[in-house]
């Protein structure tokens, strides 16, 4: 039963990201038919992030007291059925309109889906949590794949209805393959404790260039010489690798624990340079070890962090603050690109996680000097 949760709450994920993550290979052609620049395509991201964001504590807190499978099959059928609406978008203010929607249901699922997980896998949560945080690469992976060929041959919002019709089918399979509830805790409450604020800063820090760069790579790609067609499958790579990425880094944090995060923070800064630097289609393979490898570490560390009471909510505030880094980070990318071109505006992406990993450095610091203390 384990492991048949595991591989739906997972799949869930995945249509929770190729949804999101469909935008932005699509970014060229939207922008030519709606007469937007890059700043205002970096909205499409920020208005689904936004209300993605705001609801993970609601979330986590909902998950924990009323049931979690049942607050994730809400949110798969919610988020499909929301982002079929972008078919019926013909305005950008539409297409705003229905991103948000999208958000509020999607945002409804990590928190109570990793808090899930760590409850079920207690014992090598960081292998499950690496399985289950393949969602990003796989989604971001298949998102052009299938976005891409519907938009060439119909148009880029059949897309979304495809993707929505294939994410409907794991919602119905998660309500009846697994039958009641896995995991809800008998006492609740609602609190978030201090130690979690500076590892929250890091995620806000880590997710803004983390999605700053993923909407905007193909764009920058293209602008380097790459045709569309390459940009794209580059895009779909990146991904790819990025499940081996993911897989890595939660056997990595269950080898040597929060050491984990400094490794990747510092990684993902000298990886992302020289992509900056060189736009080579090389760095990408390195890269997508390192770029998905952050989201297992940083949401099994934050398990280590919560009581079995407020597991829901801690994982929910700890990605809300990092998602309003993600609704952050495409609009600031997308403003520094129209200011001062594409190589310069990427430069600031492995600035952010040579920042986060400071912060990360602080924290260490001061939790020795409280355990000195006591």
């Amino acid at each position: 039963m384990r492991k048949r949760l595991l591989l739906l709450v997972s799949l869930g994920w995945i249509f929770n990201y190729a949804h999101r993550m469909a935008i932005p290979p699509l970014i060229p052609m939207i922008k030519a038919e709606l007469g937007i620049n890059n700043a205002e395509a970096g909205l499409l991201m920020t208005a689904l992030l936004l209300p993605y964001a705001i609801i993970q504590v609601p979330a986590g807190y909902i998950g924990d007291r009323f049931g979690r499978k049942r607050l994730l099959v809400l949110s798969i059928i919610g988020y499909s059925l929301s982002s079929a609406l972008i078919i019926f978008a013909r305005e950008y203010w539409e297409l705003l309109a229905v991103r948000a929607l999208y958000g509020l249901f999607s945002g409804l699922y990590y928190a109570p889906a990793t808090a899930l997980i760590s409850e079920v896998y207690r014992e090598r949560k960081g292998s499950a949590l690496g399985v289950f945080m393949v969602g990003p690469p796989v989604g971001s992976g298949i998102a052009p794949i299938i976005a891409v060929p519907i938009a060439l041959r119909l148009e880029w919002r059949y897309a979304f209805l495809a993707l929505s019709a294939m994410s409907l089918v794991t919602g119905i399979a998660l309500t009846f393959a697994v039958r009641g509830e896995v995991s809800k805790p008998s006492r609740v409450k609602f609190s978030i404790p201090r130690n979690v604020f500076l590892l929250s800063t890091a995620n806000f820090i880590v997710l803004a260039a983390f999605f700053g760069l993923l909407t905007f790579l193909v764009s920058f790609l293209v602008s380097a010489g790459v045709s569309f067609e390459t940009a794209s499958w580059l895009f779909s790579l990146l991904s790819v690798i990025g499940i081996a990425g993911s897989l890595f880094g939660g056997g990595l944090y269950d080898r040597i624990g929060r050491r984990s995060i400094a490794v990747v923070f510092g990684l993902n800064a000298f990886l992302t340079l020289i992509l900056a630097l060189t736009a080579s289609p090389w760095v990408i393979i390195p890269l997508g070890l390192a770029f998905y490898s952050v989201g297992a570490i940083v949401t099994a560390y934050t398990s280590e962090k919560a009581t079995g009471e407020n597991l829901g909510s801690v994982m929910g505030f700890v990605n809300m603050v990092g998602f309003f880094g993600a609704t952050v980070g495409p609009y600031f990318v997308g403003l520094l690109i129209d200011g001062f071109g594409y190589e310069r505006a990427f430069l600031s992406i492995p600035l952010m996680y040579l920042m986060a990993w400071g912060i990360i450095r602080v924290e260490e610091k001061l939790e020795k000097r409280e355990i000195s203390r006591t």
